[in-house]
């Protein structure tokens, strides 16, 4: 049997930059959010209501002033370091990684986002449309466990945010497998795979029609997909 059809997008290919205290790279525009991403053939453009993913770091003691948002699900991946978050919502909370905080903007928020300490930290950050706008501003903070994914945004009979997209994060043990059988997005995190028989390492992304991905070594993954099947 042939394998399925995928798309590999190297971090390392791409051009960084930043702003602030950050520095990122951006591996997902929606171009009916961001008008020039339409041009741009070296990134991925999305899924569904899955619009945007930057791949960087906080520089150390340094981050995102107070910035705001509206009607936007952020999903942001501590891989590692401590990550402060001071704003209208969560405010003093500290997201040690590897750690996941989720942050529904709705009718408007106000946050900061900075490494605590001298060490830079790692993060990957993720927007989704929300299912309705106008909803009630929240967070939700979550813990990764090495040996599973985590499911932080949509997904049926879990704690996470209503949503349209799942998005799960986490840790997948050496020779476990992952597959996905409707159109995804997904990013290697941390490690190395085998992904519908191609390789794949850290600062991967990938998207497809269908995904079989088996761990050549401890992997980490952040795996997106409709949280209803894709008709």
């Amino acid at each position: 049997m042939n394998a399925q059809p995928l798309r590999i997008i190297h971090r390392d290919d791409l051009p960084v930059g930043g702003f602030a205290g950050i520095v990122e790279t951006h591996m997902v525009k929606n171009p009916a959010v961001w008008k020039d991403a339409g041009q741009r053939q070296d990134i991925s453009h999305g899924l569904g209501d899955f619009i945007y993913l930057a791949s960087g770091y906080f520089k150390p003691n340094d981050g995102a002033p107070l910035h705001p948002h509206n009607d936007v699900d952020i999903v942001s991946v501590i891989l590692n370091g401590a990550v402060g978050h001071k704003g209208s919502i969560g405010d003093g909370t500290v997201i040690e990684g590897p750690g996941v905080q989720v942050q529904r903007a709705g009718t408007g928020m106000q946050h900061a986002e900075f490494s605590m300490n001298d060490a830079k930290a790692e993060i990957i950050q993720i927007w989704f449309l929300p299912p309705e706008n106008g909803l009630q501003p929240d967070y939700q903070n979550f813990s990764l466990k090495e040996g599973e994914l985590t499911t932080v945004l949509g997904g049926k009979g879990t704690e996470s945010f209503h949503s349209n997209m799942t998005c799960q994060v986490g840790f997948i043990s050496k020779g476990q497998s992952v597959s996905c059988e409707q159109p995804f997005v997904a990013m290697i995190t941390k490690g190395t795979a085998v992904a519908n028989g191609q390789p794949v390492k850290v600062g991967d992304l990938m998207e497809g029609e269908v995904l079989k991905l088996t761990s050549d070594e401890d992997f980490g993954l952040v795996l997106i997909q409709g949280t209803e099947k894709f008709q």
